[in-house]
């Protein structure tokens, strides 16, 4: 029969250890901040508008001729005031609008991406040394 080995006196044993990767789960951190603006941009524009002025027009006929012995000795428009006329003309007139053209929409999209990580694990090695020097393999 075979003697137990845990029975026997110079019988030593260890548990030897190792660490496991394990993944235990995901969790968001911040990754960047962004600012969405809006500027106002300033263009010209050229149109072309059509507009109206005034101007005087000076007719003249001729006058019938003097009858005979008639004389005039002053003018005719002494002691009258001048003839005043105002004349116009159109200008352009512009009115800015500001209307909604486009409405801009921004959201956020989850993407799912496969990472790769690495780790450091650490685990124990037995080894037995006697003052003869090392006994046995190593094992790891």
């Amino acid at each position: 029969m075979t003697q137990d080995p845990l029975s026997r006196p110079d019988y030593i044993e260890t548990v030897r250890s190792e660490e496991r990767a394990r993944l235990v789960g995901t969790g968001w951190v911040p990754t960047e901040r962004v600012v969405v603006r809006r500027r106002i941009v300033t263009e010209t524009r050229q149109v072309a508008v059509t507009v109206r002025r005034e101007e005087l027009v000076v007719e003249t006929a001729p006058t019938p001729e003097p009858l005979s012995g008639q004389f005039t000795p002053a003018s005719p428009t002494a002691g009258r005031p001048p003839l005043v006329i105002t004349l116009r003309e159109e200008v352009p007139v512009v009115q800015l609008v500001t209307q909604p053209y486009e409405r801009v929409t921004v959201s956020v999209d989850q993407v799912r991406t496969e990472r790769e990580f690495g780790t450091e694990l650490r685990r124990e090695r037995v080894q037995v040394e006697t003052t003869a020097g090392t006994v046995g393999p190593t094992r790891a």
